[in-house]
């Protein structure tokens, strides 16, 4: 049955389909991410910051490898 007879147990499911929805929404942003850095990598891109044009540190790439900003640039912010 799609609906239980129990509204306690019809608060669990709504709840558990909200936790399911929310993490599809998130495995679809970073796949969104990685696809960003992947088309990075074909410009030339990836590992140089946006504004100030130096080379982003490794350790930082590792963390967020879609960024786009050096950690300098990205605490100015």
């Amino acid at each position: 049955a799609i609906y239980s007879s129990h509204m306690a147990d019809a608060g669990s499911d709504q709840q558990e389909m909200e936790k399911n929805y929310y993490m599809m929404d998130r495995d679809n942003s970073f796949l969104q991410y990685l696809d960003r850095a992947l088309k990075m990598i074909k410009d030339g891109t990836f590992g140089i910051c946006s504004k100030c044009s130096t080379l982003i540190d490794k350790e930082r790439l590792i963390e967020v490898p879609h960024t786009t900003s050096c950690f300098s640039c990205k605490i100015q912010d």
